[in-house]
């Protein structure tokens, strides 16, 4: 089989532009949009131009919001396609989503060391590096890439009161209000911290149109060791090569916001605690049944915070 097309279809804030990055620069896929990362090319619909492959390439398109969407799983192609997810303990993920829309609130030179780490001028893909001053546009374009184009100034406003809310609400203040968004909508918000710490649903999309074999279930961290680098790269690209460790650094650890680090151990998280840890349970069930197992997951990681207090 040829593997014509990889997808990284999530999580955010779990790796995976490194991941990218890293398959790029060791010659195993090319963006499928020059350039670009997250093209969102499927999100919608609307047709898009066919792209030819150089040098028998994947192409590659890791925008990471692909697998909560059912319907945009529907719109990828299902043949000659393997799929990557990406898994980070799930509190981690939140604080690191929250920091990202703080930080952008709050401007500055830090703001803008941040967006800028993203992708260097020198990695090797091409891929320009991000600009602050671009944040919030370009996650609201992102948002309306799923709506129709008549609904994309009502997408906007809603998009635009969320980020507001983000920007001047505390870490607990959002979870609260998510969760009682949740309860009361049947849905959570734009730009929810939460809601992409929960995978078995995801999951469970993905494998209602793949095979288990198409998918596979990792921590990029994993990959620091060799073994794993060779497995990872042999299911995904059915090649057996030797590559360098993925270079991941989760860019927002190192940098403070006007607000400290919350204590996930505190009893105030238990309510959310023990939905992560049944959502885990259950993700698992079905990572088992992929093409790589469990075996690339760092399980202490994922477990940590999770526990009954």
């Amino acid at each position: 089989m040829t593997i014509k097309h990889v997808f990284i279809v999530g999580v955010a804030k779990c790796g995976t532009t490194a991941l990218s990055e890293w398959m790029v620069v060791n010659g195993l896929a090319e963006d499928r949009v020059p350039g670009e990362k997250e093209p969102y090319l499927y999100a919608n619909d609307e047709p898009h131009a066919a792209r030819s492959r150089r040098a028998s390439l994947p192409l590659l398109d890791a925008s990471a919001g692909y697998a909560f969407d059912p319907a945009t799983v529907q719109r990828l192609p299902q043949h000659d396609t393997r799929l990557v997810l990406c898994l980070r303990n799930g509190f981690e993920r939140m604080w690191s989503f929250y920091k990202m829309f703080k930080l952008d609130s709050l401007g500055g030179d830090q703001a803008r060391d941040y967006f800028s780490s993203y992708q260097s001028e020198h990695s090797g893909t091409g891929r320009a590096p991000r600009e602050a001053s671009t944040f919030s546009a370009t996650v609201i374009r992102i948002c309306q890439a799923y709506f129709p184009r008549r609904l994309h100034l009502i997408v906007e406003g809603y998009a635009r009161h969320e980020l507001e809310h983000l920007c001047t609400h505390t870490f607990m203040q959002r979870i609260e209000y998510e969760f009682a968004f949740y309860l009361s909508r049947k849905q959570f918000p734009f730009f929810s911290i939460i809601s992409n710490s929960f995978y078995y649903t995801p999951l469970r999309t993905l494998l209602e149109r793949y095979l288990p074999s198409d998918l596979s279930v990792i921590c990029v961290s994993r990959l620091d060791d060799a073994d794993a680098r060779r497995r990872f790269v042999n299911a995904v690209f059915e090649k057996s090569v030797d590559t360098p460790p993925v270079p991941v650094v989760f860019s927002s650890t190192d940098i403070a916001i006007d607000e400290a680090r919350p204590d996930f151990n505190d009893r105030a998280f238990d309510t959310l605690r023990a939905c992560l840890r049944y959502d885990l349970v259950q993700a698992r069930g079905l990572i088992a049944t992929t093409c790589l197992g469990d075996s690339l997951l760092d399980h202490a990681e994922l477990d940590r915070y999770l526990a009954a207090t």
